[in-house]
């Protein structure tokens, strides 16, 4: 993986096959960029969050650059999206936001991306990015299965997935951890 904003490193990070690539904020300046990351299967993490953090608690450097590189971050999503570029969901935000992943999935819709794409992005190929398919990312039998029932459909309001608040319902490998569902639609609180 290269955490790469644009300019000669990432173009060097994507000719040498790097498996994918953080950030890539400025991936509209150089396009051709997006058909060698499809040829190599270089997955795309854009880390909107990191800068949607910086953009309003950032030091003035930090607040100054996510402003500047906003539109063309969107503009690489949209290009990369376009060209059949792989996009993964991911954070980069240490420990700014830590437990609210989900907000990573609401930010690719923000800048363009269809609720259930996003969706794919946080599960089948953040799996497959890590080399995980045979285990993760789906539900399919023989896979490892992390299900969650949440109140609403994301598909219509994605927020409804961050910091847990509408989960009613958590099994993860089989094992239930978690049941807020109401008595009478057959489970327990």
């Amino acid at each position: 993986m290269c955490h790469a904003l644009g300019g000669p490193g990432l173009r060097l990070a994507i000719e040498v096959g790097v498996d994918s690539i953080e950030h890539g904020a400025y991936l509209d300046e150089d396009p051709d960029l997006l058909q060698m990351m499809v040829d190599k299967d270089i997955y795309f993490i854009p880390t909107f969050s990191v800068y949607t953090h910086d953009a309003v608690k950032g030091t003035p450097h930090g607040r100054a650059r996510a402003a500047e590189l906003r539109d063309h971050h969107v503009k690489s999503l949209e290009l990369a999206m376009a060209a059949g570029v792989k996009v993964v969901t991911g954070t980069d935000e240490g420990g700014w936001e830590h437990g609210n992943n989900a907000h990573e999935i609401n930010m690719l819709v923000e800048a363009g991306m269809v609720p259930m794409r996003a969706i794919v992005a946080a599960t089948g190929h953040a799996a497959l990015c890590l080399g995980l398919e045979a285990e993760i990312g789906r539900v399919a039998n023989s896979l490892q299965a992390d299900l969650i029932l949440v109140d609403g459909n994301p598909l219509e309001d994605m927020t409804r997935l961050e910091h847990g608040e509408s989960v009613r319902f958590v099994m993860k490998g089989g094992v239930l951890h978690l049941d807020r569902r109401e008595v009478g639609h057959g489970a327990s609180t």
